[in-house]
C-alpha cells in the first residue's frame, strides 16, 4: 500500500509539473493574443495576419524574457531560472515588465488598440502589483497568468457582438480547468500556498477584465 501512495504521489507531481510547464507565465500572454484575434471579427483577416502578430509577441515576451533570464543566470544574479526564491525574482520580474511594455508600445503602434492591448496592458499591471507584493510574500506569477487568460475568456465572452460566441462557452470551460489544474499543480510542488494560488489568480482576472473593457469601450467610442 505504501508503495501505491508513493508511486501515485510521484506520477501527480509529474503531472503537476508538466502542467505547470504547459501554463508557464511567460507562455500565456502570447496565447492570449492568440485567443483574442483568432475568435474575434479580426480572424476575417486571414490566418497569415493572426499567425505574423502572435509570433511578434512571442518575440516580446517569451523570447526576450528567456533571454534576459538566461543572461542574469550567466551572471550568477540569481541561481535558477525557474525564479524557485522569491528574494531573486525582482530583476527577472523587472525584465519581463520592460518587455511587456515594449510589446505595448508595439501593439499600439500596429493598430491594435483594444482588446489585444488592454490585455498586455491588464498584464503589465499585474506584475506590477506581483513585483510589489512579491517583496513580503510568494504570490503566484503561474496563477496570475492564467487568471488573465481567464479574465480574457470571460471579457470576450461578455461582448459577445464582436466574438464568435459558439466557441467561447468552450473556452471559459477549458480556461476554468486548466487553473484549477494548475493551481493544484502548485500546491502539490510545494511552490505556493493556497492563499497565494488564489490571490494570484484574482490578480490577474481582476487587471485583465478592467484593461480589456476600458480599451475595447475607447476603441468603440
Amino acid at each position: 500500500v505504501l508503495k501505491a501512495i508513493q508511486k501515485y504521489h510521484s506520477i501527480m507531481k509529474i503531472f503537476a509539473r508538466i502542467c505547470s510547464t504547459i501554463f508557464h507565465p511567460l507562455i500565456i500572454p502570447t496565447a492570449g493574443i492568440f485567443i483574442s484575434l483568432f475568435f474575434s471579427y479580426m480572424s476575417l483577416l486571414g490566418d497569415q495576419y493572426i499567425l505574423t502578430y502572435t509570433l511578434l509577441v512571442a518575440l516580446f515576451t517569451i523570447l526576450f524574457p528567456c533571454i534576459g533570464v538566461l543572461m542574469l543566470y550567466k551572471m550568477k544574479l540569481i541561481t535558477s531560472v525557474g525564479l524557485v526564491n522569491r528574494e531573486e525574482r525582482t530583476l527577472p520580474y523587472i525584465i519581463f515588465l520592460v518587455c511587456y511594455v515594449a510589446c505595448a508600445v508595439y501593439l499600439w503602434l500596429a493598430g491594435l488598440r483594444g482588446i489585444q492591448f488592454g490585455f498586455v496592458v491588464g498584464g503589465i499591471v499585474a506584475l506590477i502589483c506581483d513585483l510589489i507584493i512579491n517583496r513580503w510574500w510568494k504570490i503566484s506569477v503561474h496563477m496570475t497568468a492564467i487568471g488573465g487568460m481567464t479574465g480574457l475568456v470571460f471579457i470576450m465572452s461578455y461582448l459577445q457582438y464582436i466574438m464568435y460566441t459558439d466557441y467561447m462557452f468552450y473556452l471559459q470551460i477549458g480556461t476554468i480547468l486548466a487553473s484549477g489544474c494548475l493551481g493544484t499543480s502548485r500546491i502539490l510542488l510545494k511552490r505556493h500556498t493556497l492563499g497565494q494560488v488564489i490571490s494570484g489568480f484574482a490578480n490577474g482576472f481582476i487587471w485583465i477584465c478592467i484593461s480589456c473593457y476600458i480599451f475595447l469601450l475607447i476603441t468603440l467610442i
